[in-house]
């Protein structure tokens, strides 16, 4: 496998989420000052401060958790790919997206479940049962709405490739894939989900079985190479220590 990912993001990015988290603390400490003032004139400034410093956390923690992370999501799915074959490339915050995987076939976009607990997928609705309720609450331990994700994704990436000069009656099928790495999520019955979910340790087997039963129509070279263009963004390639 080949591997373009842009450090240069990544780096940017771990840095804002912790300037962020550490604003986010200091605005909470003035909140917590403006609390204890006996003027009530402050404790409106108080709460001000414990919305906005809510609001820096979430924010920070998102950053954190996707870029400052060690090792980050992009790794830890990285670390299933590679020993693919050197015709996939691997490509890790160089568009809009965090991760694409081109193969032969088509293009994979893979997507972590960072949500804990039990969760499978019933009667057209994802079903998440986990003790940690307030993590889930606050929005960070949750399966979330992943076909609104994935719906915004491909259109994203639809209109990335068409903006440097691939149309969409050109471009390859897109196939978003669910990945659990969490050893604290239990993957249930999701048969009837509407994209697949695999565990970690089978997402290399399951996309090289369906890109060898599934493949009517190859990427040729030239589209290839159009793809290379416009996801590399002239980043160099490292070759990973290839196919078993």
């Amino acid at each position: 496998m080949k591997l373009v990912r842009n450090e240069k993001k990544i780096k940017q990015n771990k840095q804002i989420g912790n300037i962020l988290t550490f604003t986010s603390l200091g605005v909470l400490g003035l909140g917590l000052y403006f609390a204890f003032q006996k003027n009530t004139t402050m404790i409106i400034y108080s709460y001000v401060c414990l919305i906005i410093g809510f609001i820096l956390t979430q924010l920070g923690l998102g950053f954190v958790n996707r870029y400052g992370r060690s090792p980050r999501y992009d790794e830890i799915i990285g670390s299933s790919f590679a020993k693919l074959r050197h015709d996939y490339t691997y490509y890790v915050y160089t568009t809009e997206l965090p991760m694409l995987l081109v193969s032969p076939c088509r293009i994979w976009m893979p997507i972590p479940i960072t949500a804990t607990g039990e969760i499978s997928y019933a009667n057209g609705k994802w079903v998440h049962k986990t003790k940690n309720k307030i993590q889930k609450l606050m929005g960070q331990d949750t399966v979330g709405k992943p076909e609104k994700e994935i719906t915004f994704s491909l259109g994203v990436l639809k209109k990335y490739l068409m903006e440097n000069g691939i149309p969409a009656e050109m471009q390859p099928e897109v196939k978003p894939i669910m990945v659990v790495y969490l050893k604290e999520t239990i993957l249930g019955d999701v048969s009837g989900a509407p994209c697949p979910v695999v565990e970690l340790e089978d997402l290399k087997r399951y996309i090289r079985r369906v890109d060898r039963e599934e493949c009517a129509d190859p990427i040729d070279a030239d589209l290839l190479a159009k793809l290379k263009t416009a996801l590399a963004h002239g980043l160099p390639e490292t070759e990973t220590t290839g196919a078993e």
